[in-house]
């Protein structure tokens, strides 16, 4: 008898834990109460578009003048476990499976057989930034999948007498996706943003919900190099401003982040990344050439940016003429004769100062400049007050 007692004890363990891996158990595991109670339903038949119907989950049935039928089964969507679908190849593992509170009825096209499907979505992924398109990009992909009695979970699909149609809208963007079959093909849908703030907000809308059911999906951060020029001058003359940031967030965890250059020398090359405030490195030229500079991190999508760094003939040019006009008008204004010596000491004085100034930081003309910032009329100014004041002094 003890024996007796003993395995039956152990057969309806065996079923009941059998009966937790069935697939209607996962799909109705959330809400059991639905089978048996009344809800109400959308059915579409032949004479009039749509029409409510009262019937119980478990007892709903088509008539053969109707051609499908829809309840709403809750408010928000639902988060599964990955083991309700179907192994697919292409699948990441780390994605996230979601199902909409709504259950579908339809007929099996050429048949009267009746079905009964939920729409799952798969979010494989955060969207991630495209360089050469300049946008945020990632996908969703629909699997419409049939609730069965059925223990067998191979993916085998049924053409539908009548599609169901939903709507995904995100952003400006709507896609119209028709449910032609179920449980197999399933059908993805790429979702991009050209700049989103820490996620992107989908909307899945439907018959029953017409405002839809919202949906956001994460967003990973880009490391962004960019500046305003790509043409400075070289040897050490010009530095430039590079700024670094994230893009797609305002506010992340500390990333860091180590800037290379091919050629040239970066200020701070190791610096610490949180949101989406740039910061800010300084690139000084070395030698001419084009120069490669680039973020990198091994976890983040970065990109690099390229700058030419070109002799600095405008440089020279203007050093010097600015030299050779204040020299020329010192010798002018003093009366004195106006001699090739005195034109060409005015140019190479001109010429010292500049160098000396962007070059070194040191400043020759007696009296201290309040920035470091290199252009034409700087140039030219420094090089037009050296050639009429003389070199005074050497001042850091």
């Amino acid at each position: 008898m003890k024996a007796t007692l003993i395995i039956f004890i152990l057969a309806v363990i065996v079923a009941c834990s059998a009966y937790s891996q069935h697939p209607i158990y996962k799909k109705y595991v959330m809400q059991p109460q639905l089978l048996h109670q009344q809800v109400s339903f959308k059915v579409t038949n032949h004479a009039k578009d749509t029409l409510a119907r009262v019937s119980d989950v478990a007892s709903f049935h088509l008539a053969p003048e109707e051609k499908k039928a829809v309840t709403r089964t809750g408010r928000f969507i639902t988060r599964l476990d990955q083991s309700v679908l179907p192994k697919m190849k292409d699948t990441a593992i780390h994605a996230r499976v979601f199902m909409l509170p709504e259950l579908y009825y339809a007929k099996v096209k050429g048949t009267e057989q009746q079905v009964s499907f939920r729409i799952l979505f798969i979010d494989s992924a955060p969207l991630k930034y495209d360089f050469e398109k300049q946008l945020f990009s990632g996908s969703i992909r629909f699997l419409p999948v049939e609730v069965s009695d059925s223990a067998n979970t191979q993916p085998s699909g049924k053409p539908l007498s009548t599609a169901e149609d939903i709507l995904v809208s995100f952003g400006s963007t709507s896609f119209p996706l028709s449910i032609t079959e179920i449980n197999w093909p399933p059908r993805d849908i790429t979702i991009t943003d050209p700049d989103p703030i820490d996620s992107v907000e989908v909307k899945i809308i439907t018959v029953t919900n017409p405002t839809g059911y919202a949906k956001n999906l994460a967003v990973e951060p880009a490391i962004i190099l960019s500046s305003t020029r790509t043409i400075f001058q070289g040897f050490g003359i010009q530095t430039l401003t590079v700024d670094v940031a994230l893009k797609g967030v305002s506010k992340h965890s500390p990333i860091p982040v180590m800037i290379e250059s091919s050629l040239g020398t970066v200020d701070s090359s190791s610096l610490i990344l949180t949101g989406d405030k740039p910061h800010h490195v300084i690139l000084r030229s070395e030698g001419i050439g084009k120069i490669n500079l680039k973020a990198v991190n091994p976890n983040y999508r970065c990109n690099s940016i390229s700058i030419e760094a070109v002799f600095p003939w405008l440089f020279l040019l203007l050093a010097m003429l600015g030299g050779l006009i204040g020299g020329l008008g010192k010798n002018l204004l003093g009366n004195e004769n106006v001699t090739f010596r005195a034109l060409l000491l005015g140019c190479i004085i001109g010429l010292i100062a500049a160098f000396a100034y962007w070059g070194l930081g040191i400043t020759l003309i007696g009296f201290s400049l309040e920035t470091r910032g290199l252009n034409e009329s700087m140039v030219f100014g420094l090089g037009l007050v050296a050639g009429y004041f003389g070199l005074i002094g050497l001042k850091k």
